[in-house]
C-alpha cells in the first residue's frame, strides 16, 4: 500500500539566522497538520549529499513532496499563514 500523505521537507542549517526564526513557526504548523501532513528537518551540514541530490542552494528551503514528486518548492522563512497558503495551494494543483 503506497502512503501517499504529503511531506514538508524543510533544508536548514544551524548556523542560518532564518532556519532558526522559521524553526518555531514550522514546528507550530506541523502539530496543527499533523494528521494530513508530514514535516522532516534536513540539516545540509548532516547531510550534504541529500542537499546536492535534490538541488539545495540555499537555507532556509522548503519542498513539498508526495510519492516521492516534488510538488513545489520555496525559499526563504514563512509565517504560518505563508505556510498554509504554500502546502495549499501545491496541493490543489
Amino acid at each position: 500500500m503506497e502512503d501517499d500523505t504529503p511531506t514538508l521537507v524543510d533544508f536548514a542549517a544551524a548556523w542560518c539566522g532564518p532556519c532558526q526564526g522559521l524553526a518555531p513557526v514550522l514546528e507550530a504548523f506541523a502539530q496543527s497538520r499533523s494528521g494530513s501532513l508530514r514535516v522532516l528537518k534536513v540539516d545540509i551540514d548532516a547531510c550534504p549529499s541529500l542537499a546536492q541530490e535534490v538541488g539545495i542552494r540555499s537555507v532556509p528551503t522548503l519542498l513539498l513532496v508526495r510519492n516521492g514528486e516534488v510538488l513545489a518548492s520555496r525559499l526563504g522563512a514563512a509565517s504560518a499563514g505563508e505556510l498554509g497558503r504554500f502546502v495549499d495551494g501545491a496541493l490543489m494543483q
